[in-house]
């Protein structure tokens, strides 16, 4: 079989690994990859296990491998600095994680709620495993898992320092790194034994695949992921394969552009946060009310980066910028929900990591989150038309509130 990285890459720049990373797997003319819907292939004329695709290339069954499914793992691998295996979605992943892994103690930090559903299955299905907290300490602990960036607020875990407490305790740390993906962070170099990532977001970065990827530091460890995935059928389809494949074309780009842009307008809306509170040094007027007074609060990496309890070096464990994803809390329940509906380029929807610029009301999907903040997922538009429509929102939020307060 081919050899899935090719070193030749291993150096290269993230926008150059994304693009040429599979380019040893071309076994036909086309300058773009063909789709390749086909669940099962001929074997090679000479013997029943030689390669059948290619000089290198062995593909029976669609379940096992396929030449796209191929090319995604070459480029996810090399630009995550691992050795990936694919799955039909994140949640899949990390199941994939808990059956091989088979923890009987997991330290679990704050985390997406589906994370902790599969988590719940697991237990159901392996009496007597044991869920604490990540913060509390690792006696018989034999694996860690943390997001970092964190889902919602897009801050930012020292992944370094929960390395040096897992690995003294014996413990694999697994590190789900979806909101910000290669060129933004690279966890094994914090000391990750896995990295995971819901390729359904950034990865695929188009709110048209779901996906999801497990990269482990061996090529050992991916094969035998890969050997198991096939027996349980957890694999992606051929055309979120090639979606894929297409997205990572231009991962590097896009997720830099998004980072820029959300932490520009992270710092925007908390300036107007901070100009509508009376100081003795600061008087808001009239104008900086009308755009400030309801925010109680923006949360991002920036502003953790920022502020005075950071005891981390954040900038050396993300070099080239913070996520685009950070969250907004409003005074009440309603002005959440009236901003949302409000905003004109930012959908009212779940999910986040593509082109479009994204609000969600996570309570709606999560009771453990505060029904007052907004989760905001920023894409691809321009930096003064998100701002402008920040703006038209708040002050809209405002008059709303004056008009319902003069009919008391």
């Amino acid at each position: 079989m081919v050899e899935i990285k090719n070193p030749l890459y291993n150096c290269a720049a993230p926008s150059t690994q994304t693009v040429h990373a599979d380019s040893h797997m071309r076994a036909t003319s086309d300058v773009s990859p063909p789709i390749g819907v086909s669940t099962t292939f001929e074997y090679a004329q000479t013997a029943i296990d030689a390669c059948n695709y290619g000089p290198d290339q062995r593909h029976v069954y669609s379940r096992e491998s396929t030449p796209t499914n191929l090319k995604v793992e070459a480029v996810l691998s090399t630009v995550t600095e691992g050795h990936a295996v694919l799955y039909g979605s994140g949640l899949t992943a990390v199941l994939a994680v808990l059956i091989h892994y088979k923890p009987k103690k997991i330290a679990l930090s704050e985390c997406y709620f589906g994370i902790r559903k599969v988590i719940d299955q697991y237990q159901a299905l392996v009496p007597g495993v044991k869920v604490i907290g990540s913060e509390c300490p690792y006696d018989g602990v034999d694996l860690v898992w943390l997001e970092s960036p964190v889902n919602p607020t897009g801050e930012v875990k020292d992944i370094g320092s929960y390395a040096l407490r897992a690995h003294a305790a014996g413990a694999i740390l697994v590190v789900d790194a979806t909101l910000a993906p290669p060129p933004l962070s690279y966890p094994f170099r914090q000391g990750a034994d896995v990295v995971v990532h819901s390729a359904t977001k950034y990865l695929g970065g188009h709110s048209d695949l779901l996906a999801g990827v497990v990269v482990t530091r061996t090529a050992k460890t991916a094969e035998t992921l890969r050997v198991d995935r096939c027996t349980l059928g957890l694999g992606a389809g051929s055309l979120e394969n090639w979606l894929l494949l297409r997205s990572l074309r231009t991962l590097s780009i896009r997720v830099k552009q998004q980072s820029q842009t959300a932490a520009r307008l992270v710092a925007l809306l908390e300036s107007y946060r901070r100009n509508a509170v009376v100081t003795t040094c600061h008087t808001p007027s009239a104008a900086e009310l009308s755009l400030g007074r309801l925010i109680t609060s923006v949360r991002h990496a920036t502003l953790q980066h920022n502020g005075p309890h950071c005891n981390f070096n954040i900038a050396q464990q993300h070099p080239e910028g913070f996520g685009a994803v950070f969250s907004i809390t409003l005074a009440s329940k309603t002005q959440a929900l009236f901003v949302a509906r409000q905003l004109r380029l930012h959908r009212f929807a779940t999910s986040l990591g593509g082109v479009e610029s994204l609000v969600d009301w996570r309570h709606g999907w999560d009771a453990t989150a505060e029904p007052t903040q907004l989760r905001i997922s920023i894409g691809l538009e321009s930096y003064d038309d998100l701002a402008s429509d920040w703006k038209q929102a708040l002050l809209a939020l405002d008059e709303s509130e004056k008009k319902a307060a003069a009919k008391l």
